[in-house]
This record gives structure tokens, sequence and C-alpha cells, in this order.
């Protein structure tokens, strides 16, 4: 049974009349790399900086290995951090930036410079490690900045949205070596809002949303909220109240409403051959529809469900 090596219970921040964390809570197991899924403003960032010992002024409690992670200062170096902005010396090479970075931690010299070419193989940079970071490009730049955050090898993780920004290569190099880092049993905390990247590498996903967690289990117990249902994507020129007073005055039984937006429309029926119906009273009271989607049960709908709305909203 995998050890668990972080327990959040109660977290809540605000800023102002801003909620950005309500009761937050949470638990890690060792190896186990988990996505937080969640669109801007979810509060996935403010967790990060929380835990990391950037961010004061909070209720609630963590506990990393069984101790308070907020009371014990010797823990914070069992834990690396990449954050969204760049952490590192744009003058510099790539192997002086490990080097700078790494003796933050008292790590013997001849043992930190070896961990630093290791790592700079790991993220495929070896054959830059002298030249100014600030000819990298940007998928460069977020590999290196992984490579900073495990340089004294933590055994947690936290990465907030550390493809943000780079090109579709880059970021399947970077999701890449995510998931190995987990397989080599260094826990992982992994912030998103990207659907794709969580389905690809997490073991477990918790979806969030203004401060709280709604939904939280492997993509196959995510999946299963949504049940065995047909998911159908209605997109047209359409507003959201037009559509919503024409489904009202269906037979919405064995259907049910995901989500409903200005010119897009979720709705999930639990026998699809219900479906042509719904279709033709929609099209009977003139709704503008331009296109019509059927979908499997996936990640998304599990989000539609939950928020009732797109991650993209």
């Amino acid at each position: 049974m995998q050890q668990t090596i972080l327990e959040i219970k109660n977290l809540s921040k605000s800023y102002g009349e801003t909620i950005a964390l309500a009761n937050f809570s949470l638990s890690l197991k060792k190896g186990e790399v988990l996505g937080l899924l969640g669109p801007n403003g979810a509060g996935k960032t403010t967790l990060i900086s929380i835990l990391s010992g950037t961010l004061r002024d909070f209720t609630g409690s963590a506990s990393f290995k069984g101790q308070d992670l907020f009371s014990d200062r010797r823990l914070k170096n069992l834990i690396g951090i990449v954050p969204q902005e760049m952490a590192f010396y744009e003058d510099l090479g790539a192997l002086e930036n490990l080097m700078f970075w790494g003796g933050l931690y008292d790590i013997p010299k001849k043992e930190l410079k070896r961990r630093a070419l290791e790592l700079l193989a790991v993220v495929e940079l070896s054959a830059r490690a002298k030249e100014p970071i600030k000819k990298f490009s940007g998928g460069m730049k977020r590999r290196l900045n992984i490579a900073i955050g495990l340089v004294h090898q933590p055994e947690l993780l936290l990465l907030d949205e550390p493809t943000v920004g780079i090109d579709v290569q880059a970021k399947v190099n970077i999701l890449d070596i995510i998931r190995n880092i987990g397989q080599q049993g260094t826990s992982v905390v992994f912030t998103t809002h990207q659907l794709s990247e969580v389905e690809q590498i997490c073991s477990r996903i918790a979806i969030m949303d203004k401060g709280v967690v709604l939904a939280e289990g492997t993509l196959a117990e995510l999946i299963r909220i949504v049940g065995e249902k047909e998911i159908v994507e209605v997109s047209g020129e359409f507003s959201a109240d037009a559509f919503s007073a024409i489904i009202r005055q269906s037979d919405g039984n064995g259907m049910e409403i995901l989500s409903v937006t200005d010119n897009q429309a979720h709705l999930a029926f639990a026998d699809s051959e219900r479906i042509p119906a719904m279709m033709q009273h929609l099209f009977k009271h003139h709704l503008p529809i331009s296109d019509l989607k059927i979908k499997s049960p996936n990640l998304e709908a599990v989000f539609l469900k939950m928020t009732g709305r797109s991650l993209r909203d």
C-alpha cells in the first residue's frame, strides 16, 4: 500500500472578497502524479504558492511525511518548486544555473555537478549546457525550469502549469519528463487547465473550481461519474436562454443537461435512441444549429457535469 506523503486539510485563502481556496482538502501518495485540473481562477496557483511557502495569511493545515509542512523549515529541502514564471538567470548557462540553485541546498560541489549534468541529459540540454539561457527557446527554458526544481532530489515536486506558452513538441517532451519523474518515485502535483495533459500523464486527477475540489480519482473513476451515456455537443447561433427555453418544452426523460452557454450546449443521454427525437424538437423550434457532435463519456463530460461549463469558458 502506497504511503500518503502529503495531506492537505481545509486550506482557505481569500484576496479581499475574492475566495481563492475554500476548505480545500486533498491527499497525495508516494510516487503519484496528481493532476489538478481547473480553469484560470480556480485556485491552482494559490495552492502551489501556499505549499511552497511563498504565500501566507491562510487557514488550514498541510502535513508532509506526517509533519506540519508550515512549521518545520527542514521539510522545504524535500520539496521542489517549478513556478509558472521562469526561475533562472538568463545571462548564465544551464549548467551554471543548476550549480547556483543547487548550491542553496548545501549539496557537496562534486555531487552537485554530477547531479546537474545528469539532469541536463534528462531534459535534453547537455549540448547547450554552457550557452546563455537568453538564447534558449521557450520549450528549452521550461525544461531547464523543471531541472532546477529537481536538482536537490526532492521527494515532492510542485509544478504550476509548466507547459504554458510552448509549442506542441516541447509540451510532449515536458509531459514525458513529468511522467518519468513519477515512475522513479517522486510525488508530483501538476496544475493545468488542459484536459489532454492530465489524461496522458496523471495517475490521479482532481477537478477543482472556485477554490474547492469537485471530484477526484483515476480517469476511469471520474468517467464513471457520467456513466455509460452518449454526450451530444450542440453548436450554433443561439443564446443560452433560448436553448434552455426550448429544452424545457421537451420530454427530457433520460436526458441530462451538462452545460448551456451562448452558442453551445452539452447534453447527456442514457439511451442513444432518444437523441434523434431531441434533435427533431430543436429543429422544430427553428433553433439555428450549425454543428452537432456525438461523443462517448470522457473527462470533458465529467468537467461539464461538475462545473456546468466548458474548461475554456
